[in-house]
């Protein structure tokens, strides 16, 4: 097969969901330590974790992040849900529920079927 006729197929963008939750440090009074972070399949299943750690954890934060892994550039993480005492850094964290939509314009030609 000549260069000209080859394809390489490439995955543009990546949607990793995560779920971080958070201890209390034993001794301290108010200190939390993040817990190893947990890798989610969607966001059903980040969720799903979500709900059993808000209920033994002293905090967690559940979120996506979207990027190109060939080249290293992710955007921002977004906060799908958050709940109990988080670190400062969470707060400078966008919330999904903040997101506005895009704005297409599509006319009525745009959706006409050949």
């Amino acid at each position: 097969m000549s260069k000209a006729r080859q394809t390489r197929e490439t995955v543009a963008h990546l949607t990793y969901f995560v779920v971080q939750p958070y201890k209390a440090v034993k001794g301290s009074k108010g200190k939390i330590a993040a817990e190893e972070a947990i890798p989610a399949r969607d966001h059903d299943h980040a969720m799903r974790m979500f709900e059993r750690f808000k209920a033994t954890r002293v905090g967690v934060v559940a979120f996506h992040r979207t990027g190109d892994p060939a080249t290293g550039e992710y955007e921002d993480a977004i906060i799908i849900a958050r709940h109990g005492v988080l670190p400062v850094e969470v707060d400078g964290m966008r919330h999904a529920s903040d997101m506005v939509a895009d704005s297409w314009d599509i006319t009525e030609h745009d959706l006409k079927v050949a």
